[in-house]
């Protein structure tokens, strides 16, 4: 009887279905993989940033507030992009603004293509005429503006003269006013657009054309150094894009 048992608990035993074995190290492996490819476009980024930067010639301790006043974002905001342990990614518009002051393709940003020139590759047909145009345009601008560097404008204080996302042609040539006209100034640790007037007897006048914002006089070379204020350029230039719709 007891053998009778013993032979049947053997046949039940082998009966049973044996438990599988997790593949513990295939899934982190998997997963390992999966973060691997998620975190390649944001390592792309930073290098191809860095690169274009070199490029630029801009020194590698100023790199940050470029960048910052490129985009409009905070420094701290900024820091986030150049973190070589884990990088992380620019939000759509501060992305198309740091594309289009570095003068470069946002695919080629993120390892997407080959090369960083704005001008696509031209394949006949249809697109070697917007090739065309577009090279035409460049040129134009260029000859009107060749001695000027491409700011965008951030803000409403000069609308609706110069708008929010408007591109300024700015003249780094002089470092001084010269003369009545709008200017790019450094004040209050920040980049402003204003209008900047002579006014006899007074001083000079910081303007906005947005009559929100309040005028700024500044009575003399001191005043303008305990405000801290430094001209970066002449705005020579706007260019915006403008759409008709049909009504």
């Amino acid at each position: 009887m007891s053998k009778d048992r013993t032979l049947s608990d053997k046949r039940t035993s082998n009966q049973l279905p044996k438990k599988r074995v997790p593949e513990v190290r295939s899934r982190r492996t998997s997963i390992k993989q999966s973060e691997m490819k998620k975190s390649a476009p944001k390592t792309e980024f930073r290098e191809r940033l860095i690169a274009r930067l070199d490029q630029a010639e801009v020194p590698i301790n100023k790199r940050m507030m470029y960048v910052s006043e490129l985009t409009g974002r905070a420094v701290q905001t900024v820091s986030r992009w150049f973190d070589a342990d884990g990088p992380g990614l620019p939000d759509l518009e501060s992305y198309a603004r740091l594309c289009e002051g570095l003068h470069c393709n946002a695919d080629w940003m993120l390892g997407l293509a080959t090369t960083p020139s704005l001008v696509p590759e031209s394949h006949g047909g249809a697109e070697n005429e917007t090739v065309a145009w577009m090279v035409e345009l460049l040129d134009e601008l260029r000859g009107e503006f060749q001695d000027c560097e491409l700011m965008r404008m951030s803000g409403d204080e000069m609308a609706p003269r110069i708008r929010d996302g408007d591109h300024m042609f700015v003249s780094r040539g002089t470092e001084k006013v010269f003369g009545n006209g709008i200017y790019v100034i450094e004040w209050q640790d920040r980049r402003v657009v204003r209008k900047v007037e002579h006014r006899i007897g007074q001083g000079v006048v910081l303007s906005c054309e947005n009559p929100q914002y309040a005028e700024c006089l500044v009575k003399d070379a001191a005043a303008a150094r305990r405000m801290g204020l430094r001209v970066v350029g002449k705005v020579n230039g706007i260019i915006r894009a403008v759409h008709f719709w049909a009504h």
